[in-house]
C-alpha cells in the first residue's frame, strides 16, 4: 500500500512539474485559486473577478472545504498555482490509500493492493489534481464516506455511526449534490443494523445526523447572515441551470452540455450596493425553470444525451474536444481519461455482479455512482460530474480483476501436470548419498 502511495505521488508530481506547470488557472481553478488567497487575507468568501475592480460580491458559488484546503499552503506563502496543484496531489494520494483499504474491506487484502495500484495510474484520478478543482476533495470524501460505511456495516456503533455522519456532512461542503450521502448512504446504513433495535436505531441516527451538522451548521449559519435570500450549500445551482437549459444545449450539436451563450443575455454583474447572489439567483432560476417548462418534451432527450455524454457513449469525439478546449484537457490526457474509463466501467460493472453473487452489500458502492446519475441529469453532460463516482469504480473493477486471478489459480491448481520421463537416468545431486545395491 506505501508503493502504491509513492507511485500515486510520483504520477501526480510529474504531471504537475511537466505538464502543467506554467499553466495558468482559469474558470473555477482560477476561482478556487485566488478565492484560497484572499480567504487567508481576510477578505472572506467572496468571487475574486469582481474583486479585481473594487466589487466585493459575498459568494457561496463553491461550498468552502476545498477553498479551506487550499488556504492551508497559502497562510504560509505558498499560493501559487503548482504549490496549490501540489497540495491537492496529496488529497488525491490519501484517495487511493482509501481505495485499496475499501477494495480490503469488500474483497480481501490482494483486491486491496489490486484497487490501490489501479487507482495510482487511472487517469480520472490524478487528472483534476493538476487543475486546482474541488473534485479532488470531491473524490476524497466520497471515498472516505463509502470506507467508513463499511466500517460500520463490519463493526456497528454508535461511534462508527457518528463518524460516518460527520463524513457525509463534511463531504456536503466539498460538492453540494454530495449531501445526498446522508440519506442515501448513512440511512441505510443504519436502519438494516441488526444487533440494535428500532430504539437504538433512532438514536444512532440521531448521533449521525449531528455529527453530521458540525461541518454543515456553520456553513449555512454564515450563509443565512450574509445572504439577503436563503442559502444552503451553494449558490452555484441556478447559474448552471440557466447555461444547461437553453436552444444551444437542447436542439443543436451541444445537446446535453452547457454553453456561455446562454448566460450572457441574462447575467447581471455584481455591483457594490446591488442585489447580492441569492437575489440575483431567483431571477436565474425562475428563467430556468420557464424555460424547462417550455421545452419539456425535449428534455427526455436531453437527459438522455446528458447521461451519454458523461458515460462516453454519446458523441465522445466531440467531447474529448469539449474537455480539451473547454475544460483545458490536453489532448493526450483526454483520451487517456476516456479510454481508460471505458475499462474501468466494464470491469466495475462485473465487480459489482461479482459482489452481489457473494452477498456483499454493494449498496454503499452504488450511492456515489447514483448522486453522480443524479446531479448529471439535472445539470449537465460534463465528465467533471462523474469524478465522485470514479474511486468507486476503481474498486469495483478490482474486484473484478482479483475475482479474475482467482478463477485463474483455480484452473491452474485442479490441470493435470504430466511430466515427461527422462531418457537417462537422473544425477545425483552434489552431496546426495548413492543407493546402496539391495536397499
Amino acid at each position: 500500500m506505501i508503493a502504491a502511495a509513492l507511485v500515486a505521488l510520483a504520477v501526480r508530481v510529474a504531471y504537475i512539474l511537466v505538464v502543467r506547470r506554467d499553466v495558468l488557472p482559469g474558470g473555477d481553478s482560477f476561482t478556487y485559486h485566488l478565492g484560497a488567497r484572499l480567504l487567508v487575507e481576510g477578505h472572506g468568501f467572496i468571487e475574486p473577478q469582481p474583486l479585481i475592480n473594487g466589487i466585493v460580491d459575498q459568494s457561496a458559488s463553491h461550498p468552502p472545504l476545498y477553498l479551506l484546503y487550499l488556504a492551508i499552503p497559502s497562510a504560509f506563502g505558498l499560493d501559487g498555482p503548482v504549490a496549490h496543484m501540489l497540495w491537492s496531489s496529496l488529497l488525491g494520494v490519501g484517495t487511493v490509500v482509501l481505495v485499496g483499504l475499501t477494495a480490503r474491506e469488500v474483497a480481501g487484502p490482494r483486491a486491496g493492493l489490486i484497487a490501490a495500484g489501479l487507482a495510482a495510474f487511472y487517469p480520472n484520478l490524478w487528472i483534476f489534481d493538476g487543475f486546482i478543482l474541488s473534485e479532488t476533495m470531491a473524490m476524497f470524501m466520497a471515498i472516505l464516506s463509502v470506507f467508513l460505511a463499511y466500517r460500520y456495516l463490519r463493526t456497528p456503533t454508535p461511534w462508527r455511526a457518528a463518524a460516518l455522519g460527520l463524513a457525509c456532512g463534511a463531504a456536503a461542503l466539498a460538492r453540494a449534490e454530495l449531501v445526498l450521502l446522508l440519506p442515501l448512504l448513512v440511512l441505510p446504513c443504519v436502519l438494516i443494523t441488526r444487533a440494535i433495535d428500532l430504539r437504538k436505531k433512532l438514536q444512532w441516527l440521531l448521533a449521525a445526523g449531528l455529527a453530521a451538522l458540525i461541518p454543515i451548521g456553520p456553513w449555512v449559519t454564515f450563509n443565512m447572515i450574509r445572504f439577503d435570500r436563503p442559502v444552503f450549500l451553494s449558490t452555484g445551482l441556478e447559474p448552471t441551470l440557466v447555461g444547461a437549459n437553453c436552444n444551444r444545449t437542447y436542439y443543436t450539436d451541444l445537446i446535453g452540455y452547457f454553453s456561455p451563450d446562454c448566460t450572457e443575455n441574462v447575467f447581471e454583474p455584481p455591483r457594490n450596493g446591488g442585489p447580492d447572489q441569492s437575489v440575483r439567483n431567483v431571477r436565474l432560476g425562475r428563467i430556468a425553470r420557464e424555460y424547462i417548462w417550455d421545452n419539456k418534451t425535449r428534455v427526455p432527450v436531453v437527459v438522455l444525451a446528458r447521461w451519454g455524454r458523461v458515460t462516453g457513449l454519446y458523441r465522445p469525439d466531440q467531447q474529448l474536444q469539449l474537455d480539451e478546449h473547454i475544460e483545458g484537457r490536453e489532448r493526450w490526457t483526454a483520451l487517456a481519461a476516456l479510454l481508460s474509463f471505458y475499462v474501468v466501467a466494464a470491469l466495475a460493472i462485473t465487480g459489482a455482479v461479482i459482489l452481489r453473487r457473494r452477498r456483499v452489500k454493494v449498496f454503499p458502492l452504488i450511492v456515489p455512482c447514483a448522486i453522480v446519475v443524479f446531479a448529471v441529469a439535472v445539470a449537465l453532460g460534463s465528465n467533471r460530474y462523474r469524478a465522485s463516482a470514479e474511486p468507486v469504480l476503481a474498486v469495483l473493477a478490482a474486484v473484478a480483476i482479483n475475482a479474475g486471478l482467482s478463477a485463474y489459480q483455480r484452473r491452474r491448481s485442479r490441470a493435470p501436470r504430466i511430466q515427461s520421463k527422462p531418457d537417462t537416468p537422473e544425477r545425483p545431486a552434489v552431496g546426495a548419498t548413492a543407493p546402496v545395491d539391495g536397499a
